[in-house]
């Protein structure tokens, strides 16, 4: 827990917010596990007001949930849950790719293809200390698409899923094959944007969204059966 100690700063509701997320993401807060406000406190060294703040930004998040009985709870996925959000993902991510593949400028694609150039390299030297970069850089990848659609509603809605979205990201499993699976995808992706074919564009991102829900259930599948 040390490290996740609150530092003396101006905003204790943004660390204890950025603090909690990533005890989420890390695996030390598991899905389902209850959230003590009182006891995040006492262990963030900091009064509880900032902690009921961070809490409540994660509930809207998706992060935290509260039960019936006023419990609050470290979010649990479901095929069900992510069946929606990915669907939602389909739809909006193939269109942001048909629309970033007619705006986008040859120094914004310039900007695409130095997060593949970057993820490549990682992947070439891959250990277990990488996959959070490489992680990081699949989410750039995708967000650099959304943003260079030049659709200000299109992101608003993507960047409403973005936390769930990354916290599926993190149960992935990042072996090599499998890194080298989104990178394929991600690299064909960029080829038909770069060719300027949106059409192509548009399927081979709803099929990579799709492959990657598939993934997401399969591995959902064999922790219930552990």
């Amino acid at each position: 827990m040390d490290n996740y100690k609150i530092e003396k700063g101006p905003s204790y509701y943004n660390q204890a917010y950025n603090s909690i997320k990533d005890m989420i993401f890390n695996g030390l807060l598991k899905p389902g596990d209850r959230i003590y406000e009182s006891k995040l406190a006492t262990e963030f060294q900091i009064s509880r007001s900032p902690v009921r703040e961070a809490i409540r930004s994660l509930e809207k998040d998706g992060l935290l949930f509260l039960t019936d009985k006023s419990k609050i709870t470290v979010y649990q996925p479901t095929k069900k849950d992510i069946e929606d959000i990915y669907e939602c993902r389909q739809a909006l991510e193939s269109q942001a790719a048909r629309l970033t593949t007619r705006n986008a400028s040859d120094k914004e694609l310039q900007q695409i293809e130095n997060i593949l150039s970057e993820t490549e390299k990682n992947i070439e030297h891959f250990d277990d200390n990488l996959v959070k970069t490489i992680i990081s850089l699949n989410t750039q990848f995708h967000n650099l698409i959304l943003n260079f659609s030049q659709n200000n509603r299109l992101q608003k809605q993507s960047n409403d899923l973005s936390t769930l979205t990354f916290f599926y990201r993190s149960i992935d499993v990042y072996e090599h094959d499998r890194n080298m699976d989104i990178f394929n995808y991600h690299l064909e992706i960029f080829h038909y944007i770069k060719k300027r074919d949106e059409e192509k564009a548009a399927k081979t991102m709803y099929s990579h969204i799709g492959n990657d829900l598939k993934h997401l259930k399969d591995i959902l599948s064999i922790e219930c059966t552990i």
